[in-house]
């Protein structure tokens, strides 16, 4: 299951991640930015309803000068905001942000260009072109905007932010990924055999957790996993 995801993720087609269980047990979409257009934003907010956001690695947003929202917070005092989700880790979050020519920013257009945008200033940075990546980010984007961005803390934290950027290792992929929320009608978390389905009909996978962190860790993908 494993090589069949990753060989999705390289070309570019849409994989679903269950977390566990014992976490958030939800499934989200995952995707890699540098493939999203604007159909790929509609069927999003059509058929998984959760938050679009983009994903990369915690050490790519440390050579734009990100930081995670919740230090951010702490910094200028609303520390007493900060406090940890019903499932344990610190939230992923840092900035929200634009592109400078969005008109809304909220358009499925508009994520769409600020996504693969995004995903242009990552693989500069991965291209060992961090000053020319920091230049771009700063000069065409702007925050607050409408695309979230998610620092993974890959080998640390075992959330969706970070098992889509081990998929993503293991599929030697840039990481940068769009991951979505799966939801149910209900508005509750779909049912993993319910993405299974919708997975089967589009010709993709639903891939564990468990099985990513196992695969990495017997590859030596990522450290410090427990």
């Amino acid at each position: 299951m494993i090589d069949k995801a990753a060989e999705l993720l390289r070309q570019g087609k849409i994989v679903f991640i269950h977390d566990s269980e014992s976490r958030e047990d939800e499934v989200d979409a995952v995707i890699r930015a540098d493939h999203v257009t604007p159909s790929i934003i509609t069927w999003m907010r059509h058929n998984a309803g959760g938050l679009i956001c983009f994903v990369t690695e915690n050490s790519v947003g440390k050579e734009l000068g990100l930081q995670f929202m919740s230090e951010v917070l702490r910094n200028v005092g609303f520390n007493g905001l900060v406090k940890r989700p019903s499932y344990g880790d610190d939230p992923a979050f840092s900035i929200y942000v634009n592109h400078v020519k969005t008109k809304t920013g909220i358009r499925d257009v508009d994520r769409a260009l600020t996504i693969t945008r995004l995903a242009d200033v990552v693989k500069l940075v991965m291209g060992g072109r961090a000053d020319e990546a920091r230049r771009i980010f700063y000069n065409e984007f702007y925050a607050p905007g409408h695309v979230p961005i998610l620092l993974g803390r890959v080998g640390q934290r075992f959330g969706h932010t970070e098992l889509s950027l081990i998929l993503a290792r293991l599929s030697n992929v840039p990481p940068s990924l769009v991951i979505v929320e799966m939801l149910s009608d209900d508005g509750e978390a779909m049912r993993k055999e319910d993405v299974e389905r919708i997975a089967r009909s589009m010709g993709t996978v639903v891939i564990d957790g468990d099985e990513i962190v196992k695969t990495a860790r017997a590859k030596g993908i990522i450290d410090n996993v427990p």
